[in-house]
């Protein structure tokens, strides 16, 4: 069945800058790309709900490679960009700090919340999410005392 999503895409403009646009990306039953949409996109929904929801899939599209328009056998072809971020010492620090507020964020106002609490269901789901999020915030931590020299 063929599935779509948005994506980042990198081009170059007239005077050969970088540019980065979102576009929906087609993909066929074997998941690899179909096809795409030649002009960019803006996010859209009839009423402010799908409209933030649009928004909310459009940062997706973050978490995924790059992709670049190159030929392959005189077609036009979609292949990731080489990540051209370093990380740097602060790196690790700032993504320990971020998984912090998360975990916080998501007690606060997902875990303390009556229908979380009263729902046998959605309280279990929740206790997952929150043990997840410890062990990524515990990973991310171990990653900074190894890159500060920790014994």
């Amino acid at each position: 069945m063929m599935s779509w999503n948005y994506r980042v895409l990198r081009s170059d403009d007239e005077t050969r800058n970088a540019v980065f646009q979102i576009h929906e990306v087609f993909y066929g039953d074997d998941g690899a790309i179909d096809g795409w949409t030649v002009e960019p996109v803006l996010p859209l929904g009839e009423s402010l709900s799908e409209l933030r929801e649009d928004v909310r899939y459009f940062l997706s599209a973050f978490r995924k490679p790059v992709l670049e328009e190159t030929e392959e056998d005189g077609k036009p072809v979609l292949r990731p960009v080489q990540d051209e971020q370093e990380l740097n010492e602060g790196h690790y620090f700032e993504l320990m700090d971020r998984a912090s507020v998360a975990l916080s964020h998501c007690c606060e106002f997902v875990g303390s919340h009556p229908v979380t609490r009263k729902n046998e269901t959605l309280r279990g789901l929740f206790e997952k999410v929150e043990e997840a999020l410890a062990r990524f915030y515990q990973e991310a931590a171990r990653l900074e005392f190894e890159r500060a020299g920790g014994p």
